[in-house]
């Protein structure tokens, strides 16, 4: 048996799965507002421990556990950066150990757990080479071939320079991408526009009739497509797959304009732009494939 595990921002997801990857019982639970790293890792153990429990199976039968979390990892520990106060040095591997019970423990970054999920189940099921662009709160990227990601997979997109004297960004630095494509950065932006208490889509849909929303979500589309296509100048992938809580709730909103935009900032043949389709899953899901991965 297998347990993959999804640490979100909100909720806290786990899936038991037979040796061939099949689910046996999945579980999703809120994770607590208050309380900080200790409550998070807390509720999250409980969902996984409850998930055990409905799936009427005992930690000394699962085989490995694999943990998706929002943050750089080296070795199952989490690394300084972005949104790592409270995380920073905790070995995450070791803490799936102790508490779960199962010696065969990992972690990984969330958004190559997600890549991980679609290459085996979902959108990026092929056979060539592919780029995985998240847009959520944060934005992040991997890549890779096949269900085979390539060493150092994680690209952190969001912290490329597009506007040096620009907007700070989520790791205080000026003009990187999130400060402007972001989940947090677009509301931000849109805030200093005048436009508050939408969601990013009712700010889209608006573009047509506000002058100020079109330019909002124009500059958008412009920003975005420079950093992917900086990264695909790089690495040439022939697929790209655009996934996360932003590009979720635009969809073809956001991939249409962006796939006429690419072609001015890529250098090599523009490849296909799809959306992601599992959802919410994909992290959990990708953490299944990496606890049956070999180590």
């Amino acid at each position: 048996m297998r347990l993959g595990l999804d640490i979100s921002g909100h909720h806290a997801a786990a899936i038991v799965a037979d040796a061939n990857g099949a689910s046996v019982c999945a579980l999703r639970a809120p994770l607590p507002r208050e309380g900080g790293t200790p409550a998070i890792w807390t509720a999250a153990m409980e969902t996984a421990r409850e998930a055990l429990r409905r799936a009427n199976v005992q930690p000394a039968q699962v085989e490995s556990v694999a943990l998706a979390f929002d943050a750089i990892i080296q070795s199952g520990v989490v690394l300084k950066g972005r949104n790592t106060d409270g995380w920073h040095g905790f070995d995450l591997a070791r803490g799936l150990s102790e508490h779960l019970g199962i010696a065969d423990a990992r972690a990984e970054n969330r958004v190559v757990c997600e890549a991980r999920g679609e290459a085996r189940y979902g959108a990026l099921r092929t056979n060539e080479t592919w780029l995985y662009v998240h847009a959520g709160a944060g934005l992040g990227a991997a890549t890779g071939e096949g269900e085979t990601l390539w060493r150092g997979a994680f690209l952190d997109i969001g912290g490329i320079c597009i506007d040096r004297d620009g907007g700070l960004g989520l790791g205080g630095r000026r003009g990187t991408l999130d400060a402007y494509c972001s989940g947090d950065g677009f509301r931000s932006r849109a805030a200093s526009y005048g436009i508050t208490q939408k969601t990013a889509r009712e700010v889209w849909e608006s573009a047509p009739q506000n002058f100020a929303a079109r330019s909002l979500c124009e500059d958008f589309v412009k920003r975005l497509a420079q950093g992917i296509g900086s990264a695909c100048s790089l690495l040439s992938p022939q697929k790209i797959v655009v996934g996360g809580a932003l590009a979720q709730e635009l969809g073809e909103v956001l991939l249409a304009p962006l796939r006429g935009a690419l072609g001015e900032f890529c250098a090599t043949p523009l490849p296909p732009i799809i959306a992601a389709n599992l959802g919410d899953d994909a992290a959990v899901l990708g953490a299944v494939v990496l606890a049956g991965s070999t180590p």
